[in-house]
Formats: structure tokens, C-alpha cells, sequence
């Protein structure tokens, strides 16, 4: 009986062990900009190095779309999310969630441009995708609302092309080189990956504010510091011992972090407005 006892006690302490250590668990999420297994690969040395110098266990928690994601952080199903900035404004008007870290680019900027570009020689300037196939990444700022809006300042509107849309903007890409579409607009940091191969650029927009790491409603106090801490610690412009711990990193953050300016939250929702203007 005594061991019957002594064994029901041990399981229960091994349930509510798992279970406090399953609480613990701070989850992070990835605007799904590339393919899940893509962004498992690029993001995990991160979560390792949240491992080592936060004191929290952190995890990837991958999305399929955009508004997965914008519901799982305003839900609480992940502590902090990485977002574009349209994302973010749409997710700021259903829920609390604040701006914590802006990457910045290979510039040392935290900023960005969308550029539309083209693989279409016979494509001389924007006014000349007309009536082709133009890629889209629903819902980017980079590759959905900056492009419809530097298209409408040409005076091209949608009914004017023929627009394609993917699930990505490495779909998107490879779309473009393989002259499955005329033209589409990315991010111009994704265009630095490809500047060998013949594109010719035909638009660049004004920049808006890179993407941030972007905190829950549900985000506690002391994971929310200790998340800012160890991101904010890395220099790799300058330190060559932080270069090496983001060489495997994606390149959206691997060039260092700054504290969101005020400003952040104003910028995205004028960017999620341009979002839903163009959605209609």
C-alpha cells in the first residue's frame, strides 16, 4: 500500500512539476514571410541564444498567415511577436500590443524601402506593367501595400495589371525569375539577396519603420526586460565576437537593435489604413 502511495505521489509531483515548467514557456512568434520550415531554420540559433542569457525557456510557435498571427499575439499564445510594421498596426487596433525592439538594416537604419522590380525586359518603367502579371504578398507591408501604393502614384490601378499573389516573398521571387510574373515589389533587403540576377528596379518607396519585435497584452514585466536586455546587448557592426553569434541568423536581425521611438505605433497605423484601403 505504502508503495502504491509513494508511487501515486511521485507522478503527481512529476505533473506538477511539467506543468509549472510548462507555464514558464514564453513563446515566440514570426510574421510568416518565408515558408515554415525556412523561418524554423533561421529563427531557432535566436531561441537558443533567449535560452542562454534570458533566465526563460523560449520557443518558436510558427503561423500560416498573417491574421493567425495577429490573433495569436493579441490572445496571448505567444509573449512576443516579430512583425512587419502593417501587422503590427493591424494588430494594435484589436489589442494592447506594444513595440519593443526595431531591427536595423545593413545600414544601421530602422528603416526600410519596398522596391518594385522586374525580370521582364521588355518592362522600361513602371508605367509599362500594365496589363501583366504583377506578383503580391497578401497582406506585407513590403510586398502588398507599399507596391498598390507606388502603383497608384503612377496612376496605375489594380484593374490595370493582373495581379498574382503569394504565400511569401520567397515564393514571390522565385515566381520573378522564373517569368511567371512581370514585376512585384519586395523588400529591398531581399533584393540585395538577389542583385546578380538580372532585375532592374523600376520604383523604390519612401521607407517606413523596419519590423519590430512586438510585445502581448499578457507579456510580463520581467520576461519583457530580460527579452530586451539580451537583444539589445548585440552590436555586430561593431563587435566582431556578436557577428559571430548572428551568422546564422535571418538577416531581417542580424544587424543589431534599438528601442521602438514613440513614433512607432503612429507610422504602422497609417500603414495598416493604406492595408485596408487596398484590401477592399
Amino acid at each position: 500500500m505504502r508503495k502504491c502511495t509513494s508511487v501515486i505521489a511521485l507522478a503527481l509531483l512529476l505533473f506538477l512539476f511539467s506543468s509549472v515548467h510548462a507555464a514558464d514557456i514564453q513563446r515566440l512568434g514570426i510574421i510568416p514571410f518565408y515558408a515554415p520550415e525556412k523561418i524554423w531554420n533561421l529563427y531557432t540559433p535566436l531561441i537558443e541564444h533567449l535560452n542562454k542569457t534570458t533566465g526563460y525557456r523560449w520557443e518558436l510557435k510558427l503561423y500560416n498567415d498573417h491574421d493567425g498571427i495577429i490573433s495569436g499575439i493579441c490572445k496571448g499564445e505567444v509573449a512576443v511577436a516579430f512583425l512587419g510594421p502593417v501587422p503590427f498596426g493591424r494588430a494594435q487596433e484589436k489589442c494592447r500590443v506594444r513595440p519593443l525592439l526595431v531591427a536595423l538594416g545593413s545600414d544601421g537604419k530602422p528603416d526600410y524601402s519596398s522596391i518594385i522590380i522586374t525580370s521582364d525586359p521588355s518592362i522600361r518603367s513602371l508605367s509599362d506593367v500594365r496589363g501583366k502579371r504583377f506578383g503580391f504578398f497578401g497582406g506585407s507591408t513590403a510586398a502588398f501595400v507599399l507596391p498598390r501604393q507606388m502603383l497608384d502614384e503612377e496612376g496605375i490601378s489594380i484593374d490595370k495589371i493582373i495581379p498574382v499573389y503569394f504565400k511569401g516573398q520567397d515564393k514571390l521571387m522565385e515566381a520573378l525569375l522564373k517569368h511567371e510574373i512581370a514585376a512585384a515589389g519586395i523588400k529591398e533587403s531581399l533584393h540585395e539577396k538577389f542583385k546578380d540576377f538580372s532585375l532592374e528596379v523600376l520604383k523604390i518607396s519612401t521607407p517606413v519603420p523596419n519590423f519590430v519585435f512586438s510585445a502581448s497584452p499578457a507579456l510580463a514585466p520581467d520576461v519583457e526586460k530580460s527579452f530586451i536586455e539580451s537583444l539589445r546587448k548585440i552590436q555586430p557592426r561593431t563587435n566582431p565576437e556578436d557577428r559571430r553569434t548572428v551568422q546564422n541568423w535571418d538577416d531581417e536581425i542580424k544587424n543589431g537593435f534599438i528601442i521602438a521611438p514613440k513614433n512607432y505605433s503612429g507610422a504602422a497605423r497609417n500603414l495598416a489604413e493604406l492595408f485596408h484601403k487596398y484590401s477592399r
